[in-house]
């Protein structure tokens, strides 16, 4: 099949998608972008910016991902010979409905809407976990009610029918033995020096950067000694709680800042040792799933798409419910220099988009068949 695909939003997660998709598909795909920047008027205005651009003749499909119109998209782009436009498959990799809002601000109700209106247009709609299908199915109800829109009252029902999940991979590499770790980037030894605790999270305030460093002083305060690895991407505008931590744990700190190369990334995740979430808002969880896969023990919170991403039999040692068991988890694993299991690690691996991409060929097909 010819596959157009269609990011609005190219970088992050979204770039890391779509090119491995790309990659590694069975079928063509060709890809058209625009840069990750200003994410709200990407959705506003992306479609009118690929206009001119886009041209769905000769394509069997249309994947686009929900940062952009998919109805201005469609009314925009140059009619193809056959007067017909392809089945388009929308990817959700967030929703505006469960995106949490800084304290101080409100939704962008049009946000919101475009969302409803995107997966209404789609003749099939991905969530990328099942949390976050199960997350939009339980607020979109709500918001309809909050705007006063009764009339949609039938759009929660015809998006449950046209939604399915597909979770999405990991780069695959040549990864380290499950219970050893690789270079250190301090130059330590990994059985004299701290274990290394590792933040590899975007800088924003929906991965709550703020309890994160809390925990870590609750640890520190017990006398328990550890290193720390701050990688991430992050804006122009850093918060305050990640110059506060460079300050407060500049001592114990091998890395901070955002991996320039795919080699260094790599680096961070072999030498370390354990990975902490403490997000409020996660839809998957690509950067624990590659930092489990490289052999770190995760510490993540018993919510959002994790009690799925880890199975049951580790729930008791990864997830935790509340702040202060996340100190204690976190604690305990840094003073054991706990491994994860070999198990577990491997599970993580089996997310390679080697292994992921077959459900995605497979969604495509589907999709692509049942308009025709």
């Amino acid at each position: 099949m010819r596959i157009l695909f269609v990011e609005s939003f190219y970088g992050g997660s979204h770039r890391e998608v779509a090119d491995s998709i790309r990659e590694h598909s069975r079928h063509q795909i060709d890809l058209v972008t625009l840069s990750a920047a200003r994410w709200k008027w990407r959705i506003r205005a992306a479609a009118l910016e690929f206009a001119d651009s886009v041209c769905v003749d000769g394509y069997d499909l249309i994947v686009c991902t929900g940062l952009l119109r998919v109805a201005d998209l469609l009314m925009t782009t140059r009619r193809p010979s056959s007067g017909t436009i392809p089945p388009v498959l929308l990817y959700c990799h967030e929703t505006q409905l469960c995106y949490p809002v800084p304290d101080g601000r409100r939704m962008d109700i049009d946000l919101g809407i475009a969302d409803i209106a995107n997966m209404l247009c789609a003749d099939s709609v991905a969530f990328n976990s099942s949390s976050h299908r199960d997350a939009f199915l339980t607020e979109a109800p709500r918001f309809i009610e909050r705007i006063h829109a009764s009339t949609l009252s039938h759009a929660v029902a015809a998006i449950e029918r046209r939604s399915v999940v597909c979770e999405p991979g990991i780069a695959p590499r040549a990864w380290p033995a499950a219970t050893t770790g690789g270079a250190d980037p301090a130059g330590g030894t990994a059985t004299t020096d701290p274990p290394i605790v590792l933040w590899n999270h975007r800088w924003e305030f929906d991965k709550n950067p703020d309890a994160f460093f809390h925990a870590l002083r609750a640890v520190r305060a017990r006398g328990v000694r550890f290193r720390l690895a701050i990688a991430g991407e992050h804006s122009r505008r850093i918060p305050d709680a990640f110059d506060a931590a460079r300050a407060e744990f500049g001592d114990a700190i091998v890395h901070y800042g955002y991996a320039e190369s795919r080699e260094e990334y790599y680096a961070l995740l072999d030498a370390a040792d354990i990975v902490v979430s403490t997000a409020i808002q996660e839809n998957f969880g690509i950067a624990v799933m590659e930092a489990i896969a490289a052999g770190c023990a995760p510490i993540l919170p018993d919510r959002l798409s994790y009690p799925r991403l880890i199975p049951a039999a580790y729930h008791s040692t990864c997830l935790y419910r509340s702040d202060d068991e996340l100190v204690d988890l976190l604690s305990g694993a840094i003073e054991q220099r706990l491994h994860p299991p070999d198990e577990l690690v491997e599970h993580a691996r089996s997310f390679s988009w080697t292994h992921r991409i077959v459900a995605f060929d497979e969604l495509f097909e589907r999709v692509a068949d049942g308009r025709r």
